[in-house]
């Protein structure tokens, strides 16, 4: 029987929760050692939905010993922690050995206990899935066809198209029956441990992926490109069982070998969501038209399939990367449309990159001004679901400094006395004015003409006529790199 699964809403809250490292945060051995309280206060007072627990699955001795004799690799971790200790390092989470609970957490039994407690939270467990690689050391390695060959007969390292070979890595053969019958059998047995899965580099087992990677060597070795996409028969079979399973694919654009986009195939091919990291470089960028034209005009935005972040375990945190655009970053990133990824610590301001190879960063102390919004972003983010107005027209000189879209609340969201949210950010290095017309944003036979706008991210509450608003406008005066996002309801 298929396990229960914990509901996930529309838009979901999502928390990269680095397992090992929060556990010597707090100074635990195995996840059933932490606390109630120590469980909440991860999960931010109850404000995700879903606890995404990087770093689940069983590693091998390879990992660690590679990374400790990489000189490369060493002078990354003592870049990252001055005073990095060989003790520090854990080895990557993404060169699994097998899809078994690290022991380094606990158990199997103690993984089910921790996806209760967070079930009984209202918080779903999603785990990782690596489709591309396996640790050099699984017990798999010898499996035959599951893995590429070199022509010396040795497994060949994983990789990407463009990049070189992850050497703590050995590359699995998609081209082979055996591969794509084994790997489904992981994806079900890791499906009936979670609710959902974040599924690295899933772009690389699309057929012309493979192709340009691999195609000549596999047709050397008697492989042929199989008819049938690996994501578009596995998935169907995994809903079968699961059907509101969540799937969000780690994906980045190959435009010379998926001309479409990487995104829009990987949806087409069966995912419930996949990264919009061109949203994090147009974010970083900074080219308010190019940022603009990717946010109203990107195929799949309004659908509610693009998962949205400005820091992950791949990237430096926001803090640091964005500087004193990290929080507008965040606030347009977060409030778009589909599933909102942040990252553990990232609620305190931290600046200090956590190297996914590390149980630690950095010591450093949280910005206050920061962790003291982010509550009040949290709290907002469920009412930016239901409808949304993907640009709210904006009139002035300075209109071209501005984002701004809204949210009208349905379902669920409804049923607060919360009638619409208002999202307008700043996105430039000067202060500008601007009015917004919200056209059928509000409703248009309002039951009280005092209308109050509580601001999420400042704190302040505004209050304005109604039937104002309608007519003329909201007039807006934003500092650089300032935003609202305001919830508005009836006096």
């Amino acid at each position: 029987m298929a396990s229960e699964h914990t509901a996930i809403p529309a838009h979901p809250s999502i928390l990269l929760l680095n397992s090992r490292p929060w556990l010597y945060d707090l100074q635990v051995s195995r996840l059933k050692d932490v606390t109630d309280e120590q469980l909440t206060t991860a999960l931010l007072g109850g404000s995700v939905d879903v606890c995404w627990l990087q770093g689940c699955w069983e590693l091998g001795p390879y990992g660690r010993q590679h990374d400790l004799s990489d000189p490369t690799r060493r002078q990354h971790f003592q870049d990252c922690l001055p005073d990095f200790s060989e003790a520090d390092c854990i080895g990557s989470p993404y060169a699994i050995s097998r899809y078994t609970c690290n022991p380094h957490l606990g158990t199997e039994e103690d993984l089910a206990e921790f996806r209760a407690r967070l079930a009984s939270q209202g918080v779903a467990l999603m785990l990782d899935f690596v489709p591309n690689h396996m640790a050099r050391d699984s017990p798999w390695i010898d499996i035959p066809d599951l893995f590429i060959r070199g022509r010396d007969g040795k497994v060949a390292f994983g990789k990407d198209p463009y990049s070189g070979d992850w050497t703590d890595t050995a590359q699995l053969n998609y081209w082979s029956t055996a591969c794509r019958d084994h790997m489904l059998q992981q994806l079900m047995d890791v499906a009936e441990r979670c609710d959902g899965m974040r599924v690295d580099m899933a772009m690389l087992c699309v057929n012309d992926v493979i192709e340009r990677t691999w195609g000549h060597h596999l047709r050397e070795q008697g492989f042929h490109r199989p008819g049938e996409e690996f994501w578009v028969w596995a998935l169907p079979r995994l809903r079968a069982r699961h059907p509101n399973f969540l799937l969000v694919a780690e994906c980045y654009e190959y435009d010379e070998i998926l001309p479409s986009g990487t995104m829009r195939e990987l949806l087409r091919q069966g995912f419930s969501a996949a990264y919009d990291k061109v949203l994090y470089d147009r974010l970083t960028e900074g080219h308010m038209d190019k940022l603009r034209g990717h946010i109203l005009h990107s195929p799949d935005m309004a659908t509610g399939r693009l998962c949205h972040f400005t820091e992950n375990h791949d990237e430096d945190r926001a803090a640091a990367h964005y500087g004193p655009r990290s929080l507008a970053a965040t606030v347009a990133s977060l409030s778009l449309p589909g599933p909102r990824l942040l990252m553990w610590g990232q609620a305190l301001g931290l600046r200090a990159r956590l190297a996914v190879h590390l149980r630690r960063a950095r010591q450093e102390a949280p910005d206050s001004a920061l962790s003291a919004i982010w509550p009040r972003l949290l709290a907002a983010l469920p009412h930016c679901r239901g409808s949304w107005q993907a640009s709210l027209p904006v009139h002035g000189d300075d209109s071209w400094r501005f984002l701004a879209w809204g949210w009208k609340p349905d379902g669920e969201a409804a049923k607060s006395e919360v009638v619409a949210c208002i999202v307008v950010v700043n996105f430039t290095d000067s202060a500008g004015w601007a009015t917004l017309k919200l056209g059928a944003l509000l409703p248009g036979s309002p039951r009280s003409d005092s209308l109050a706008l509580k601001d999420a991210i400042g704190g302040e509450t505004f209050r304005r006529s109604c039937s104002a608003l309608n007519n003329e406008g909201l007039v807006v005066g934003l500092q650089p790199y300032q935003s609202h996002l305001l919830l508005c309801s009836f006096q």
